[in-house]
C-alpha cells in the first residue's frame, strides 16, 4: 500500500494539534475569566507536577512507535508488554501523589494546591496507557485516528472542566480548580476507549500473525525508551522547578504570595502559551518525519533520508521565521484579545524568537534520534536547564526584572539545546551552501515585517483591523514560502 504523502500526514498531524491547542486557548481565556490570574498560576503549578510525572514515561510510547515502524510485527508484543510495566509503576506514582498532595502542595509553597495535586492524580495512570497506543498507532501510520483521539479528548476535557468549575464556583478558588482537573482524566478514558474500539474492529492487534519473529533486541526498546524519556522528561521538569522557582524569588523581590502566582500566571498560563503555539506546526511535522528518517536510516537510504532532511529544516526554519515575525510586531494585540489584558504583551515580544529556536531543535532532536544518537539531545536540554535555572534565581529577585528573567531563561534554555544539537548535526547540512538562502529568507519575511511594523500604530490596533493584517501577513509571507519550498512536493513521495 502506497503510503500517505509527507505533506498530508503533516497536514492531519498539524491539524490536529492546531484544534487540540485553540480548545486549550479557549479553555484558557474562559478559565482565566473564571478564576483569575490567581486562579491559572494555581492550574499552571498543578500542571507542571503533572507533566513532569508522566515524561517519565514518555520515551516508551516513541521507542514503541519506532520499533513498530521498523518491524510492524513486533509492535503489538511489546505494547503489551510495556502496557504490563507501565500499570504497575504508574499505578505506584498515582497512589503516591494522590496520598501525598498535601505535602507536595507544601513543597511547591502554595497550600492551595492541595485539591488540584489531588484531582490531578488518576490522570497519571491513565495517560501512559494512552500515550502507549499512540505510540503504536503512530508506528502503523494510523495518524487520522490519533489526530481524531486527540481532538475528542481535548474537546471533552475543556467541556468537562469548565462544566465542573462552573458548578463548584462558589467555593473556595483552589478546591474550584482542583475539582476542575478531574476532567482530565475523564477525557482520557473517553480517548482510551476509542483507540482501543478502533484497534480491535480493525484488526491491528493481529499484524504480528502475519511476520516472521524479528530478533530485535529487547534491551535496544529499554535503552531507547530510557533515554528517549530523561531527554523529554526535561522541558517538564524545567517545567516543574519554574513553579517552585519563580513564586518564591517573586516573593523574594517584594511580592506577596498572591501577587507571585499571580505574575507566574501570566508568564507560563499566558505568554509561554502565546509563544509555543506556532510550534505545533514544527511538532507536527517533527511527529510524522520521525518514522520516515528512522524507516530510512534503518535501510541505509542515505540520498532519500538526505532529502527529507533538507525538507524538514527549511519548512521549520521558515515557518519559525514568519511566526516569530508575527509575534513581534502584534504581541500586544494578542496577549489583549486573547486574555483581555495587555500584562503579558512585553513577555510575548522578549519571546518572539521561540518558534525559530524551538521548532529546529524539535527536528534536529527527531533526526538525530532516528540515527541512534540520544546523548546529545539530552546533555544539551539538561545543561540549557542548569544555565536557565542559575538567571531565573537571580534575575528574577531583581525588583521590576521579573520578565526580563522568565524570558532570559526560557530563551537560554532553549538556545544552549539548540546549539548542541546544532554541532553534531551539522554534518549532514552544507551550512556554506544553505546560509544564503538563510539570508533571503531573513530579508524578504524582515522586509514585510518592517513595512507593517512602520504602518501599524502605537496602540492596539481594533479587532478587525488585527484580522485584516494577519491575515495580510500570513498571505504575503505564505507566498513566498510556496515559492521556497516547491521541492517539498517530490521529497515527501
Amino acid at each position: 500500500m502506497k503510503k500517505p504523502h509527507l505533506l498530508l500526514q503533516s497536514a492531519i498531524r498539524a491539524s490536529a494539534m492546531t484544534m487540540v491547542k485553540i480548545l486549550g486557548l479557549i479553555s484558557r481565556i474562559i478559565l482565566a475569566r473564571l478564576v483569575g490570574a490567581e486562579g491559572i498560576g494555581l492550574y499552571q503549578m498543578g500542571y507542571s507536577l503533572y507533566g513532569f510525572v508522566i515524561m517519565l514515561f514518555g520515551g516508551a510510547s516513541t521507542a514503541l512507535a519506532i520499533i513498530t515502524a521498523k518491524k510492524p510485527g513486533e509492535g503489538w508484543k511489546f505494547l503489551k508488554m510495556l502496557s504490563f510495566g507501565i500499570i504497575i509503576s504508574a499505578g505506584i506514582l498515582s497512589q503516591i501523589v494522590f496520598w501525598e498532595s498535601p505535602r507536595i502542595a507544601l513543597l511547591l509553597g502554595n497550600p492551595d494546591l492541595y485539591d488540584a495535586l489531588k484531582s490531578i492524580a488518576p490522570a497519571i495512570f491513565a495517560a501512559p496507557l494512552l500515550g502507549l497506543l499512540r505510540g503504536y498507532l503512530q508506528g502503523l501510520e494510523q495518524f487520522r485516528i490519533i489526530a481524531v483521539s486527540e481532538i475528542i479528548e481535548q474537546a471533552s476535557r475543556v467541556f468537562l472542566m469548565l462544566l465542573i468549575i462552573n458548578y463548584f464556583l462558589p467555593s473556595e478558588l483552589g478546591i474550584v480548580v482542583g475539582k476542575g482537573l478531574y476532567a482530565t482524566f475523564l477525557s482520557m478514558i473517553i480517548a482510551f476507549s476509542l483507540l482501543i474500539i478502533y484497534i480491535f474492529h480493525n484488526d491491528l492487534h493481529l499484524s504480528s500473525s502475519h511476520q516472521a519473529e524479528s530478533s530485535f533486541p529487547i534491551r535496544w526498546l529499554i535503552r531507547t525508551s530510557i533515554m528517549i524519556s530523561i531527554t523529554r522528561l526535561l522541558v517538564p521538569a524545567s517545567e516543574f522547578i519554574d513553579a517552585i522557582l519563580i513564586p518564591n524569588r517573586l516573593i523574594t523581590s517584594g511580592y506577596n504570595p498572591t501577587e507571585a502566582t499571580s505574575i507566574f500566571g501570566i508568564i507560563t498560563g499566558m505568554a509561554f502559551t502565546v509563544v509555543y503555539t506556532p510550534t505545533l506546526i514544527t511538532e507536527a511535522l517533527s511527529h510524522t518525519l520521525t518514522m520516515r528518517f528512522a524507516a530510512h536510516w534503518n535501510q541505509k537510504e542515505e540520498q532519500k533520508f538526505h532529502e527529507l532532511l533538507h525538507t524538514a529544516m527549511k519548512l521549520s526554519w521558515l515557518w519559525g521565521l514568519t511566526s516569530a515575525s508575527f509575534l513581534f510586531i502584534y504581541a500586544e494585540e494578542l496577549s489583549f484579545y486573547i486574555f483581555h489584558t495587555d500584562k503579558a504583551s512585553e513577555l510575548i515580544k522578549y519571546l518572539s524568537a521561540i518558534p525559530i529556536i524551538v521548532g529546529l531543535r524539535e527536528v534536529t532532536t527527531s533526526i538525530l534520534w532516528a540515527q541512534d544518537v540520544k546523548k546529545v539531545p539530552f546533555l544539551g536540554l539538561a545543561t540549557g536547564i542548569c544555565i536557565s535555572t542559575i538567571i531565573q534565581y537571580f534575575v528574577i529577585a531583581i525588583p521590576g526584572y521579573a520578565f526580563v528573567g522568565a524570558a532570559a531563561g526560557l530563551l537560554s534554555m532553549e538556545i544552549v539545546s539548540f546549539a548542541l544539537n546544532i554541532t553534531v548535526f551539522k554534518r549532514n547540512l552544507n551550512l556554506i551552501k544553505v546560509l544564503p538562502y538563510a539570508l533571503l529568507d531573513v530579508l524578504a519575511i524582515g522586509g514585510c515585517m518592517t513595512v507593517l511594523a512602520q504602518i501599524k500604530p502605537d496602540s492596539i490596533i481594533s479587532l478587525p483591523e488585527f484580522l485584516m493584517s494577519s491575515i495580510f501577513f500570513f498571505a504575503l509571507t505564505g507566498i513566498y514560502m510556496i515559492f521556497r519550498c516547491g521541492d517539498v512536493y517530490s521529497a515527501g513521495k
